[in-house]
């Protein structure tokens, strides 16, 4: 017969799990805990029980320090810290309550440091003031925390339970899921027990109770040995405040914004320093859950299991959560789909409508999407107000070609980056949340991926030879001129004022020079993709310029591949680590006005129409968005085999 019966807690319990968020300021005297300044005092006592609690929340701890003391005796190390989330106003501190400093800290994971910090006895027992206990609640998981890590199974008010954290997909947020489990049976649909029959709709126990009407005690104090007749679940981390765990088993908490984050992150790290599980144990009441906030630091905390075993199964994404956009995940119904004829989803920074129309962005996409589909692949492109969808878990594999903004990877498919412009703007946790990433800057990739510590492959920018193709100089406007094809982008395009200055016979195709240039040097605000391969094989030279951080990290500008496929020959400003990824005599670096000069003067001998129709016909085998695809299709299929292996 099982000892731990229940009774229900003495707790008011809200109408609602929903977080209360208020708006008035935080005490000026909130400090962060990063840490421990050492490691915590080893204690005598075996049991340290510490409650935590948002700092408009203190109401509840004395009837928690009474059923501490109730529990473990009148001389239990019993002590609170109180905590700011989502600018909780501070409350007076309750009385008859030890409190280990007369300020709160910033965040639960601030909270359980803080609380350690002057010692801790042979078990850790940790209690958010939001959750109901009574003295047999903290036996229960004192006892069952004295060998392991554990969480009681919490119910909310709204009837649902959240029973721990599950990774289902590498490197992926953590599924916390509402109880309503069918791995091992355990579960029916409204959340009750079937497995011993020994609970009723609100989760009490229903046989043999241990206490009576006035709730005086009847049994016996909580012992390890009896922890047999506790069933238990091993779940991947925990994700409620309502925690246990052995001394040796303890290190400092992450401060990171996102509750759950912080306990699955802290709860795991502890599982693992003692080559142990994380288990459900119990089950307890909640008044209120925390909203969820996931920032750069809590993208770091998850996708550092990207390399970690996960449950097996399909997953389907949810919508992205404040304010970095990562997406929470819940098991779905695979789908068994051979790797040949993937469905792709291009996602890309242009807007929908006439006004991204003429993004180079749309351009590149388009091109890609093609020879995506010549390799038998499904493909379709998400401009800015499609990166999430409400059907995107029918995509096979996420690719996000990283131009101005950052896509929240879709964990329901296998997730690839492309960064080909602006690496100034990607982080490090952008590169950890993908199962693979690529950078058209070899120097910028190289860099970024001993600073993430995650692969970044060199993929070059390309051309597409159907459209830049030589042929004949033909008798335009251009022809035998210095051509520029390109806006002004609202600054000083330096290459571009530097060949007027020479007084080069310059024609400016591209919006908003009219103002700028000569009315000699200008031509057409716009061209289509057939009149730019023409004008670049009719020009005499062809001039490409970089911004500066795609110059410093090598991102080698996808007009050079055009205008070499086209037959001509482009003059650019220098990029790093040029002359190791691409030497052919039809490209040339203006390192200074005077070295442009020379360039542009139309005495010098550049390469002969056969020469220049080898470099075009290298950079069509090389540089085609065919050659690209085949890279992404293998990488794709790498990565969804590795997945399916977890």
């Amino acid at each position: 017969m099982a000892l731990f019966r229940r009774r229900r807690a003495d707790t008011t319990v809200s109408d609602s799990g929903l977080e209360a968020r208020p708006v008035s300021d935080t005490a000026a005297s909130v400090v962060r805990v990063a840490g421990w300044q050492s490691t915590p005092v080893a204690s005598d006592k075996w049991v340290t029980v510490l409650l935590v609690s948002r700092s408009d929340r203190y109401a509840a701890l004395p009837a928690m320090v009474a059923a501490a003391r109730l529990a473990f005796g009148p001389d239990v190390d019993v002590r609170a810290v109180g905590y700011v989330a989502d600018a909780s106003p501070q409350d007076l501190q309750q009385r008859g309550v030890h409190w280990v400093r007369p300020d709160p800290v910033d965040g639960i994971g601030s909270a359980i440091n803080a609380g350690v910090a002057a010692g801790v006895g042979r078990v850790l027992v940790v209690v958010d003031s939001t959750v109901g206990v009574t003295d047999q609640d903290l036996q229960v998981l004192a006892a069952a925390g004295s060998d392991q890590v554990v969480q009681a199974r919490v119910r909310m008010p709204d009837g649902g339970r959240r029973d721990g954290a599950l990774l289902l997909r590498p490197g992926a947020l953590p599924w916390t899921d509402d109880g309503r489990r069918t791995d091992d049976g355990s579960r029916t649909d409204d959340g009750r027990r079937t497995d011993d029959g020994r609970r009723t709709d609100d989760g009490r126990q229903t046989e043999g109770a241990s206490r009576t009407d006035d709730g005086s005690r009847t049994d016996r104090a909580a012992d390890p040995d009896d922890l047999d007749t506790i069933p238990v679940v091993p779940v991947f981390a925990a994700d409620q405040p309502v925690v246990s765990m052995p001394r040796a088993a303890l290190l400092p908490a992450p401060c990171l914004p996102d509750e759950r984050m912080t306990l699955t992150a802290w709860t795991r790290a502890a599982a693992d320093r003692i080559a142990g599980d994380v288990r459900l144990v119990w089950s307890v009441r909640r008044n209120a859950e925390a909203g969820r906030t996931i920032d750069a630091a809590t993208v770091d905390a998850f996708t550092a299991w990207r390399d970690r075993g996960a449950q097996d199964g399909a997953v389907v994404a949810g919508p992205p959560l404040p304010p970095w956009g990562a997406r929470p995940v819940s098991p779905s119904v695979d789908r068994s789909r051979a790797d040949t004829g993937l469905s792709w989803s291009l996602k890309i920074a242009a807007p929908a409508g006439a006004e991204g129309d003429g993004w180079g962005d749309v351009h590149f996409a388009a091109e890609l999407a093609e020879a995506l589909e010549r390799l038998g692949q499904r493909v379709r492109v998400d401009r800015r107000d499609a990166h999430v969808r409400d059907d995107d878990a029918e995509d096979d594999v996420t690719l996000v070609i990283r131009g101005l903004d950052r896509v929240p990877p879709n964990p329901a498919s296998v997730n690839l980056l492309w960064v080909i412009s602006h690496p100034d703007d990607v982080a490090d946790t952008e590169l950890r949340s993908f199962d693979a990433v690529f950078a058209a800057g070899p120097v910028w990739a190289a860099a970024a991926a001993e600073r993430a510590g995650v692969p970044v492959r060199t993929l070059l920018q390309a051309t597409d030879p159907a459209v830049f193709t030589p042929s004949a100089p033909g008798a335009s406007a251009d022809a035998g001129r210095v051509v520029f094809v390109g806006s002004t982008r609202g600054a000083e395009r330096r290459i571009v004022s530097d060949a007027v200055a020479l007084g080069a016979d310059l024609r400016v195709h591209g919006p908003g020079w009219a103002d700028v240039l000569p009315a000699a040097m200008a031509g057409e605000s716009s061209l289509s993709r057939t009149a730019v391969a023409a004008a670049y094989r009719d020009a005499r030279v062809v001039l490409n310029d970089h911004w500066p951080d795609m110059a410093a990290g090598g991102f080698l500008s996808n007009r050079v591949f055009d205008v070499l496929a086209s037959g001509g020959v482009v003059v650019t400003d220098p990029v790093a680590g040029l002359a190791d990824v691409l030497e052919v005599p039809t490209l040339a670096v203006a390192s200074s006005r005077e070295s442009l000069a020379a360039l542009l003067d139309p005495a010098y001998a550049w390469p002969s129409p056969a020469e220049r129709a080898a470099v075009a016909a290298r950079i069509a085998a090389e540089h085609s968005f065919d050659a690209r695809a085949a890279v992404l299709v293998e990488a794709a299929r790498a990565e969804r085999e590795r997945l399916r292996r977890r």
